[in-house]
């Protein structure tokens, strides 16, 4: 079965307070599984990376409230804020597994804490996209590696809805670069 990105309302800008259509809010519409297990230190250790790493969501979601004040292009703008909203979920989503699998959602990869130095602060359009685009495939990597290496099959389950969400957040990213050119 086909899920497609669920729309809302946009929200007001400073130009205009008025209601607009909706918009791709880029999140699948499957549920998200709940993680379940005993605690796992290894598991714990990976999930940490995809929360508060580098490349993380704490990242993504950083980034992309950056990019909605600085892009000129609201309709752009707009979507990338719900874009931070879907990112926003999945930080919680990853904080719930690891405190259930015995962890702290401290925001830290495990060995340093996270740092503003990871978001990257282009200030056109094109090179926002560039960089996200080149976020989300290394967002869709490390979950893909990161699934393929815990035993513990909710974590499992989550990580590859995740990546649902994070290839319609590709897509988006993909297809608004080509409409610039």
């Amino acid at each position: 079965m086909s899920h497609f990105p669920q729309f809302i309302p946009m929200l007001p800008t400073r130009a205009a307070a008025r209601p607009r259509p909706g918009i791709p809010v880029c999140v699948d519409t499957a549920p998200y599984p709940e993680v379940t297990g005993k605690p796992d230190s290894e598991t714990v250790a990976m999930l940490k990376e995809d929360y508060a790493g580098a490349g993380s969501e704490l990242t993504a979601v950083t980034q992309y409230v950056f990019q909605t004040s600085r892009c000129e292009d609201e309709a752009y703008a707009n979507a990338i804020l719900q874009i931070a909203i879907v990112e926003m979920l999945h930080l919680d989503m990853l904080g719930d597994a690891i405190v259930t699998l015995g962890g702290n959602p401290s925001f830290d990869d495990g060995h340093y804490y996270w740092s503003a130095h990871n978001v990257n602060y282009a200030v056109n359009q094109a090179d926002m996209l560039r960089a996200n685009i080149e976020a989300e495939k290394g967002a869709i990597a490390a979950y893909e590696r990161h699934a393929a290496a815990t035993t513990n099959e909710t974590v499992k389950a989550l990580l590859h809805r995740i990546i649902t969400d994070e290839l319609l957040h590709l897509r988006f990213f993909e297809e608004s670069l080509a409409a610039l050119r």
